[in-house]
């Protein structure tokens, strides 16, 4: 007699037993107890930090042995990012730059309360755009590396194509530059809601800005459906939390989602949230008029790694689409004479031919490709 093969994990389980109310929760987690040790951590590892707060005081086996060891690990690795978060703060307040904690800060301050739950690959700081050059600079200055070495006058030149900036530190720290608090949205309003709805909250004795409640929320869900190399759920759990942690202002989230063209991965990400959480969630979100380039746009960003050659191409129309009405220059400029210029900007080549040679390393692959495959 052959023995049925166990069916494949499914890595959203470990975020139903995780999140997920009553007995569903209680049989994913069940579920997931069952799988071989490697299956649970190569499916969704991050999460096994909240299999330990839910379950780790009720049950001992292997799988929450594992989630013990990823709460202690995820414990020390934030301690230590949040203490150079705090140092990054200090020195931004003494230079007189205005900051925000964004995304994986400003939860586990303001939703999660404990260092062990949510890792963080980098700390997020939003900056008034105006403030970029100081910012950057003073960072540089106390041996912060941009992203590709890129010195001061690179960065400025691609804050016109992009949202932030990554910089290395020391000891293996990343440091996120926003000024742009939304990924892809360029609009000056949508920053200045943030701003003017911001809450203070503490950080190893200074007073820091995080985004309120409902920002908080629409942040996330717009973040988790942008197009990443490896699935994401985290911003699901990051989702339920902020949710079921405080009344949201549901006119201001749909307002903001209509300000920053984000309104068909918004609701997206709410049909996902309320499929697998069951959430009520105001007919208003859906009724928001949402052109259909943002829905086509929504489509693109749900496709699998890697992207085609067009639909890469795709992708940077849709992105200078959001660019365009807000640049000075190219607002003023016919399409075909703009786009070429913001794919310039976008690949940071100084003169034509560096872009033509660029442009050409990037696609020769594709058009060396024998015949018939794809």
């Amino acid at each position: 007699m052959h023995q049925r093969a166990a069916p494949p994990f499914d890595p959203g389980q470990i975020l139903t037993a995780c999140f997920g109310e009553g007995d569903e929760g209680r049989h994913a987690y069940e579920a997931c107890v069952a799988f071989e040790p490697g299956a649970v951590a190569a499916g969704s590892g991050r999460l096994l930090p909240f299999v330990y707060r839910r379950w780790g005081a009720s049950d001992r086996n292997g799988l929450i042995e594992r989630a013990h060891l990823a709460y202690i690990a995820t414990w020390q690795r934030n301690r230590e990012r949040m203490a150079q978060a705090a140092a990054v703060v200090a020195e931004f307040e003494r230079a007189g730059i205005e900051c925000m904690l964004l995304k994986g800060a400003a939860l586990t301050l303001r939703n999660y309360r404990d260092y062990g739950l949510r890792g963080m690959g980098d700390f997020d700081l939003l900056i008034h755009r105006g403030y970029l050059e100081r910012a950057a600079a003073l960072l540089l200055r106390n041996g912060w590396r941009a992203e590709e070495g890129r010195s001061l006058e690179a960065i400025l030149r691609q804050a016109r194509v992009g949202h932030a900036c990554q910089f290395s530190g020391s000891a293996g720290q990343n440091c996120d530059l926003h000024w742009h608090p939304l990924i892809r949205c360029y609009a000056p309003q949508v920053a200045e809601m943030f701003w003017e709805a911001s809450e203070t909250i503490d950080l190893a004795g200074h007073a820091v800005r995080i985004p309120c409640q409902t920002d908080q929320f629409l942040h996330v869900c717009v973040h988790g459906l942008h197009w990443e190399r490896l699935p994401n759920l985290y911003w699901m759990a990051d989702a339920i939390t902020v949710l079921r942690g405080g009344e949201l202002d549901w006119d201001r989230a749909a307002a903001l989602a209509e300000r920053s063209d984000m309104r068909a991965l918004f609701a997206q990400a709410l049909l996902v949230l309320a499929a697998r959480f069951h959430i009520a969630v105001p007919g208003k979100i859906f009724d928001l008029d949402t052109p259909a380039w943002e829905r086509r746009e929504c489509a693109l960003m749900q496709k699998p790694c890697p992207l085609s050659l067009w639909d890469r191409l795709a992708w940077h129309r849709y992105h200078f689409r959001r660019i365009k009405p807000f640049d000075r220059q190219w607002s003023q400029l016919p399409y075909w004479i703009a786009f070429p210029q913001y794919l310039t900007a976008f690949w940071d080549a100084a003169k034509w031919r560096a872009f033509a040679e660029r442009l050409w390393r990037k696609f020769r692959p594709r058009f060396r490709q024998p015949r018939g495959e794809s």
